[in-house]
């Protein structure tokens, strides 16, 4: 490969892992690699800021590419309403010297970049957590939900998890009817008691509890009504974020969607829950994967 050449570097920081591509000034892709969390957070920025330099300076080595790199974007989880933090990120970087020009932004941008450019649509994030964007014909974009562990996450595999353990724990105390959660999310942590998983929740992270959605979704496949009632609101949930972006951007009664996370991308276990209920409601589901990372190499190539 000509280290002489120009080239870009796309990161997508999710919450439990993070993407790099190398592509050229065509976009087309010349390298990839795998690191640790993208989650920005309290106590998190400095950390995420290294682990993206260090993967960059790791995958420009892998590919005899000298930096610094033409254009450089990342999408981060975490970053949305946290412009203090893309600033710190940003600034990292640059002082870095791995990329002449330098942006960051939300891991839901670069996934909007590549499932619709600049034209209008809803996407709908499930993964660790949950978001909906939108925008209409105008340009305006908005946004809806993503507010974290607290306040948000709706249909995501954190909330999954976190109402399958709380009903698991409840049918262990008699507190609600049998259910198959518990013997199955108290063997995935090792636990033989609710203490045990008092114990357990004192230090689990978000993809902790997140972990535990394929065994919520295993025990709702399996019949189990508790789980099954897990699963349905998590649906509903995913639909009240499109209808929100539909009357917040007036946007067409038909208007395309687009699924991203590995809990509703093609082949995710929620996928085909979530597009028959969008399609009851009167969305389009448009059946391409989307891939964020991709999304962030055309936004470093526009800017």
């Amino acid at each position: 490969m000509n280290p002489s050449a120009a080239w870009v570097i796309g990161v997508d920081g999710g919450a439990t892992r993070t993407r790099f591509l190398l592509a050229n000034m065509a976009g087309d892709r010349l390298g990839g690699k795998l690191g640790g969390s993208g989650l920005l957070g309290v106590g998190e920025d400095d950390r995420v800021a290294r682990r993206i330099v260090e993967g960059v300076r790791s995958l420009a080595r892998e590919n005899g590419v000298s930096l610094p790199v033409e254009a450089f974007c990342a999408g981060l989880a975490g970053a949305s309403g946290r412009p203090e933090a893309r600033e710190l990120v940003e600034e990292r970087i640059r002082v870095a010297a791995v990329a002449r020009r330098v942006r960051v932004v939300s891991d839901s941008e670069i996934a909007f970049r590549d499932a619709f450019g600049s034209r209008e649509g809803i996407l709908l994030i499930s993964g660790t957590g949950s978001v909906g964007v939108g925008r209409a014909a105008t340009g305006v974009l908005r946004r809806v939900g993503g507010w974290g562990a607290l306040l948000g996450d709706e249909g995501s595999g954190y909330r999954l998890g976190l109402e399958g353990i709380r009903a698991a724990v409840r049918s262990a105390e008699g507190r609600a009817p049998p259910t198959t959660l518990t013997p199955r999310l108290f063997a995935a942590l090792g636990s033989d008691s609710p203490g045990d998983v008092f114990e357990w929740s004192k230090e689990a992270a978000k993809s902790d509890v997140a972990a535990l959605a394929p065994g919520v979704l295993a025990a709702a496949e399996g019949g189990d009504r508790a789980a099954r009632e897990i699963v349905a609101r998590a649906v509903v949930g995913l639909v009240q974020h499109a209808r929100a972006l539909v009357d917040a951007l007036e946007l067409p009664a038909a208007p395309p969607v687009a699924l991203v996370g590995g809990l509703v991308e093609p082949g995710g276990r929620m996928r085909a829950r979530v597009e028959a209920a969008l399609g009851e409601e009167g969305f389009r589901v448009l059946p391409a994967r989307v891939s964020p990372v991709r999304g962030a190499v055309k936004i470093a190539l526009e800017n």
